[in-house]
Formats: structure tokens, sequence, C-alpha cells
């Protein structure tokens, strides 16, 4: 299949955006397998409600998508359907779709996990639900008396009250995972080991560098394409001074993320809330690293982990030519990594722990025989290092978060307070 892409840039927006906005768009076409025959840069004062652009660009684009055989034009900017009918019209009847639908149904192709593909399933039900329009031969409205309901109206009914089925039915479905997640979770959290999320711009190298830390043990599949991993996985890492740390690789994230994709996908990022530690990768080759750095922080703010601390980390040293010109400010306190040859990983996870030891502080407290129970209590939610048994109890030295260390100190004293 061959599209034209247009990209639509507004002149009071200037031209922030409009050289990543044309490059992910073609990327977006080439991961759902799609050639990109040519592009088109729109420049606009503002809207056309009817068409969005003016019918002399109306008449460039078909005459382009003609001479080269396109059988889709894609449009970088999101369309009514009043305007996306229009156009398909205007352009001889040639398929007209957009960026946010791009997205869901490269979403829909590459979800491999039941929850993955119920989620993209539940994105792209509630994208067609608000793309539902009650004109045109199929659906007329003219039908009918006075007062009454023609037969495009009932039919436009129809297929809103099935769509709302069955988005009410993935909801279901969506939320029996969640539980599953939540036994799952707490499993993971009665081991216990810190979390960090790896997070980052689509194509950032996120799973090639949990790769690397895993020794390529699980295999995560990692390509150059954008959205190549779409189901959150969770390995399990060794760090160099000893003891584990759980890892987990969200989906990347990507300007203009369509907000039906951020609410199906808020099962798989709400592991994000339950670090203790997020790595932002970047992609320190690409000139739009400080875009992408944006889009980012924008998304993490919009599902509530803006408080979780972050380490900024740029991938892909071993691709960057001009490191002098390339973006990595100082106040971001940025560390230099290459996921193909390690280069920096070992500072990298150096800092992790010494970020980790923030929060998982190490404690040493002595508990009475008669309460060794609250040793159990111990493995249960803390990082037992060493336990001395002595004649009146034992010494443990464990880390813990101040939350459950605090939980623990009150379990202690009441047990005290009790002989």
């Amino acid at each position: 299949m061959k599209a034209v892409l247009v990209s639509i840039r507004f002149k009071r927006h200037g031209s922030d955006g409009l050289l990543i906005s044309v490059e992910e768009l073609s990327r977006l076409a080439s991961t759902a397998g799609i050639e990109t025959a040519c592009t088109v840069t729109v420049k606009l004062n503002q809207r056309n409600p009817a068409t969005l652009i003016g019918s002399g660009k109306i008449e460039e684009i078909r005459i382009l998508a003609v001479e080269n055989s396109a059988d889709v034009i894609i449009f970088d900017e999101e369309l009514s359907p009043a305007q996306q009918r229009n156009l398909e019209k205007a352009f001889g009847g040639i398929m007209v779709s957009t960026r946010t639908r791009l997205i869901i149904e490269i979403f829909s192709d590459r979800a491999k996990t039941r929850e993955g593909r119920l989620q993209a399933q539940l994105a792209e039900l509630s994208y067609d639900l608000t793309r539902l329009t009650g004109r045109g031969l199929s659906m007329d409205q003219q039908h009918g008396v006075i007062g009454g309901r023609g037969a495009g109206e009932r039919k436009k009914e129809y297929d809103r009250r099935v769509l709302r089925d069955k988005i009410n039915d993935l909801k279901k479905e969506i939320e029996e995972i969640k539980k599953e997640r939540k036994i799952q979770r707490a499993s993971r959290i009665s081991v216990p080991l810190p979390q960090i999320s790896v997070v980052g711009y689509t194509n950032a190298g996120k799973s090639t560098f949990l790769n690397y830390l895993t020794k390529d043990r699980h295999g995560i599949y990692a390509d150059d394409k954008l959205f190549a991993t779409l189901d959150p996985s969770v390995k399990r890492v060794h760090m160099p001074s000893g003891g584990d740390v759980l890892f987990t690789d969200t989906v990347g994230f990507i300007q203009r993320l369509p907000h039906t994709l951020i609410a199906a996908f808020r099962a798989t990022l709400e592991e994000i809330h339950y670090s203790d530690l997020i790595l932002h990768m970047h992609d320190y080759s690409s000139p739009e690293v400080k875009l992408q750095h944006e889009a980012v922080k924008k998304t993490l703010k919009e599902i509530g982990a803006g408080n979780i601390p972050v380490i900024n980390v740029f991938n892909k040293l071993d691709a960057v030519k001009d490191r002098i010109r390339a973006w990595a400010p100082v106040s971001l306190r940025p560390v230099f990594i290459s996921s193909v040859t390690g280069e920096g990983i070992p500072e990298l996870l150096g800092k992790c722990e010494k970020a980790l030891s923030e929060r998982w502080q190490e404690y040493t407290e002595t508990i009475p025989l008669e309460k060794k129970n609250l040793i159990q209590f111990l493995y249960s939610c803390c990082l037992v290092g060493r336990t001395e048994y002595i004649e009146n109890g034992a010494i443990v030295t464990f880390r813990a978060t101040k939350e459950n260390y605090a939980r623990f100190r009150k379990r202690l004293l009441s047990a005290e307070e009790s002989f």
C-alpha cells in the first residue's frame, strides 16, 4: 500500500515540531506497512470547516496521489467526520486517514498479550464512536414524518448502541485483568524488590537497554521501529553492589498520543505509579530529542507520575556524530550510555543504586525473641541483608522504604508496650 502524507503547519505556531511531525508520520506509515509515495506540507492561517485545507491544495494532493498510484492520503492533523468525508469525495474516492487512526491501527496490530489486544480494541472502538455521523446516503435523515425519526437517525443510534455495548464489555474484561495485575503486583511487592520503570519516547532504545542488562536471557523484542514493543515486561536484574531490582519496560510515548490510547492503556501505564525510580530514556542521536523530552514529561504528568524521582538517560551514544551540538542540558544531570556497546551503563546502575538507597534506607533493629514473627514481616516488605541471632532475640539489618519502616516501628513499639 502506498500513501501521500499531508503535514499541516499553522503559521501562528511557527515551525516548531514540524520536522519531527513529518518524520514521525512517515515512520508510523512504515511501521504499519505503508510505503510513503510523497509528503506534502500545507501552511494554513486557519482551518477550513469543510475540508481543513483549501481547494488549491486539495487539487495538488489529488494529482500527486493519482501520479503516484497512492491508495490512501494520511493527514498529520485530526479531521472531523465531515471533513474526512468531504476530502474523500474531493480526492475522487481515494481513502483518507489520520495520524491518530494510524497509531491505533499499529497498536491493534502489534499488541501481543490479551490485555494489550483488549486495550487496543477499546481505543479503536472509542475512536470509531466519535466518528459516527448521521448524514450521507447510508444515513439519510430526510426520511420519516415531521417529529419522527428517519431511517438514518435510527441507524446512527443503533450503531452507537452497538459500539457502546462492545466498549462496556471490553471495559469489564480489562477490569478483570486489572484485578489479575493487582495480584501479580502484590506478589512482586511481597518479594520485595525496588522497582524501576524505563520510560521514554518510542524507539529510544528501552528494550535494547533491558536486553543488555539481562544479557539477552529473555529475548525482549527490539527493533528500529516506532512502537516495536507495546506490552510491558518486568525483568529481574542483579545490581553491581549486590541485590536485585525489578526493571519494567513500558510502551513508548509519542507526540500527541491520542487521548483514546492514554485512557485505554492506563492499566498498562499505571505500572509506572508503583516505581521507586524512573529512567527517562532519550534517543541522544535524534535531532528532535528536546521535543521528545517534553512530550514524555507531559505524558508522565498526565498519568499522574510526575512526582517519582527521575534519572535522565541519553541512549545511543554510539550513534551520535557531534556530541557538542547534541541536546543534553546540564540541568537534567544527563547520564550517557550505549545499549549496544554497554558504554556508560555501569555508571548508570551506580546512580540507580544511589537513588534507590535514598528511598530504601538501611536500618539495624533488635527484635525480641517473643516477637520473632516481626522477622517474617521484615522479609515480606523489606530487603533483609543480615540476621544475627542472640540470646534474647535477633539483630536484623535490612533496607526499607520510610513507609514500611514506620509500619515496622509501630508493630515493634506496640509489641514492647504489651510486655
